[in-house]
C-alpha cells in the first residue's frame, strides 16, 4: 500500500518515496495554454506549493515522474524550459529593508541553482529582471511564485505596510517588462489580488480563483478520495465501525465543503490525509497546525461572532474590490479559509463555514482572540460540557453555562448588554467543544436562540432577561420543537441578568 503524502510539497520526492499522488495534471496542462500570467488564491495547507512544484517537473521534462498521470501521454516532455521558482513564505520581517534584502537573497539563490551569474545589485527588482533575461535568453523561462503575499499578511497592522507593498509592486512589475523572455507564469497566495494592489502593473493577469473550470485544481473531491485512497478508507471504516453511508456522511460533515464556485466542493488535503493517517479520529487537524499570526491579530481587532457569518449573502465582487488589509471581515475570512462560497446567484454569493472542523476552529480562535479565554479554562469547560450532556443532566449543563459566563472578562458583558451576546457566547463554546449546536434556527413561527443535538436528545434553549418561565412559554407558543418530532426534546428557559453577567434562574420541560 502506497504512503499517504502528508506534508509533501515536492512532487519529485513524493513520487520517488512511493506516496499517493492525486492526479491534478489535467488542470495543469490546461493552465499552460494561457499566455497571460495566471493567479490562484487558496487558503493555507491546500496544496498550492505541490502544484507549483509539479509545474516545475513538467517544464523540466521529467517524464518518468508522471507515470500513471494524465500528463504522461498528453504532455511534450521533449520541449523543456528553464524554471525560476520563488517561495515568498520565507520573506518575513516588519521592515521594508529586511523584506528587500530577503527578496534579493532569494533571487540570487535561484540564480545560483540555475548556474546563472549576473552583476551584483542592491535591488531585488533589478536582480529579478537580470535573472529573467539571462534564464530566458535562449529558451523562454517559466516563473513560479508561491505565497506572493506573505510579506503583506505578516504586516497587516504595521505602519510600514505601504512601503513593503511598493517593494513588492516593483518586484512583480518586472514580469510585465520581460514578456519576450517568458513562456509561462503562475502565482499563488492566500489573499486574492486586486487591480490596485501589488499586481497593478500586471493588468493582463488571469485570475482563476473563482473560475468554475478550476474550482478543484487543488483540494480533494470526494470522487478523488474514493479513487486514490481505497485501502486506507477501508482500514479506517473497519476501525471506526461506521457503515459506508454513515462514514461518508460524517466525513463530509467534518471535512468537506470548501467551494469557490458554489457548485463544486472539496476537502482540505491536510485534514483528510491526517484523518486517514490517524485511523479515523474526527478532530480539527487544520487548526492543530496553528493559526497564522495575521488571522489572530485581525480577529483581536474586529468585533464579530460566529452568527455574523451564517448564510451570509454578499455581492459577487466581494473579493475583488479591496486589498486584504482594508477588506470586509467576510472577504478576509474567506481568503483565510474560515468561510467559503456555498451558493451563488446572478449577482451574489452565499457564504458560510465550510464544515464542522473549520467552524470549531473559528470558535476557538474567537474565544481566544476576542474573549481572552485561556486554554486551560477552555479544556475544563469542554470536559464539563461533555460529561453533563452525556449524563443528560440539565442542572450540570447549566452549571457549565455559568462557568462559561464567569470565564469571560466583565468588560465584554458591559459593552454587549443583549440576549444575543449571551447566546452567541454559549454557541461558540459548544461548537468549539464539538457539539452539534445551532444558532437562532428559524421555525415556522419564530427563531429560537440555541439548540443542541446530542445522541437522540434535543435541547432547546431560550434566553430572556425577564423570566425563565417566559422563555419556556415562547418556545412552546412558537413551536420551536416542531421540527424535532423523532427526538426526545428538553426545553430550557434561561433568565440572564446583565448586572450579574450570568444566568440567575432556569426552568425545564421535557416533551
Amino acid at each position: 500500500m502506497k504512503k499517504l503524502p502528508i506534508g509533501k510539497q515536492e512532487f519529485k520526492g513524493l513520487i520517488e518515496q512511493g506516496c499517493i499522488y492525486v492526479d491534478k495534471t489535467r488542470f495543469l496542462l490546461q493552465l499552460t495554454d494561457f499566455t497571460a500570467p495566471v493567479f490562484l488564491s487558496r487558503p493555507r495547507r491546500f496544496g498550492k506549493s505541490l502544484m507549483l512544484n509539479t509545474f516545475k517537473e513538467l517544464f523540466k521534462g521529467n517524464k518518468a515522474l508522471f507515470k500513471d498521470t494524465y500528463a504522461y501521454d498528453h504532455w511534450d516532455f521533449e520541449q523543456t524550459n528553464p524554471v525560476i521558482q520563488l517561495d515568498l513564505s520565507s520573506v518575513s520581517g516588519d521592515q521594508p529593508e529586511v523584506i528587500s534584502d530577503k527578496l534579493l537573497a532569494m533571487v540570487v539563490d535561484a540564480a545560483e541553482l540555475m548556474d546563472i551569474e549576473f552583476k551584483e545589485t542592491l535591488y531585488p527588482d533589478v536582480a529579478f529582471n537580470r535573472l529573467i533575461k539571462k534564464a530566458g535568453k535562449t529558451t523562454p523561462v517559466v516563473i513560479l511564485i508561491d505565497e506572493y503575499d506573505t510579506p503583506i499578511l505578516e504586516n497587516l497592522d504595521q505602519p510600514k505596510l505601504g512601503a513593503i507593498k511598493q517593494i513588492l509592486r516593483s518586484f512583480y512589475k518586472t514580469i510585465k517588462a520581460n514578456e519576450e523572455f517568458i513562456r509561462f507564469v503562475f502565482i499563488t497566495g492566500i489573499s486574492k489580488f486586486t487591480h490596485v494592489g501589488v499586481f497593478s502593473a500586471l493588468n493582463n493577469l488571469k485570475d482563476i480563483t473563482l473560475n468554475s473550470d478550476y474550482a478543484a485544481v487543488v483540494g480533494y473531491t470526494e470522487k478523488e478520495i474514493r479513487h486514490a485512497f481505497p485501502k486506507h478508507i477501508e482500514q479506517v471504516k473497519d476501525k471506526t465501525g461506521l457503515a459506508t453511508n454513515k462514514f461518508w456522511d460524517k466525513l463530509a460533515y467534518y471535512y468537506n465543503g470548501y467551494s469557490w464556485d458554489g457548485r463544486q466542493f472539496v476537502y482540505n488535503p491536510l485534514s483528510i490525509l491526517s484523518f486517514l493517517d490517524s485511523g479515523g479520529e474526527f478532530i480539527p487537524y487544520w487548526m492543530e497546525t496553528g493559526s497564522p499570526d495575521f488571522i489572530i491579530n485581525y480577529s483581536k481587532d474586529k468585533k464579530f461572532t460566529i452568527t455574523d457569518f451564517e448564510q451570509k449573502e454578499v455581492p459577487r465582487s466581494f473579493l475583488s474590490r479591496r486589498e486584504i488589509d482594508i477588506t470586509s471581515p467576510e472577504s478576509f475570512l474567506t481568503q483565510a479559509g474560515y468561510l467559503t462560497i456555498k451558493d451563488k446567484s446572478a449577482d451574489s454569493y452565499t457564504l458560510d463555514f465550510p464544515n464542522n472542523e473549520v467552524r470549531r476552529s473559528f470558535c476557538e480562535l474567537i474565544l481566544d482572540a476576542q474573549y481572552s479565554v485561556a486554554d486551560d479554562d477552555m479544556f475544563e469547560v469542554k470536559r464539563g460540557l461533555k460529561k453533563a450532556f452525556a449524563g443528560q443532566n440539565v442542572d450540570d449543563i447549566i452549571s457549565q453555562f455559568k462557568i462559561i459566563f464567569s470565564s469571560v472578562p466583565y468588560v465584554l458583558f458591559d459593552d454587549n448588554k443583549t440576549e444575543h451576546f449571551y447566546s452567541a457566547l454559549l454557541l461558540m463554546y459548544l461548537q468549539a467543544a464539538g457539539f452539534d449546536a445551532s444558532p437562532e434556527r428559524l421555525g415556522n413561527k419564530g427563531r429560537l436562540d440555541l439548540s443542541v443535538t446530542h445522541q437522540q436528545n434535543i435541547y432547546i434553549f431560550e434566553l430572556k432577561t425577564d423570566s425563565a418561565q417566559k422563555a419556556i412559554k415562547q418556545i412552546i407558543e412558537k413551536n420551536y420543537a416542531g421540527a424535532y418530532g423523532n427526538y426526545q426534546v428538553t426545553l430550557v428557559g434561561l433568565k440572564i441578568d446583565f448586572s450579574e453577567r450570568n444566568i440567575v434562574k432556569y426552568q425545564t420541560e421535557v416533551l
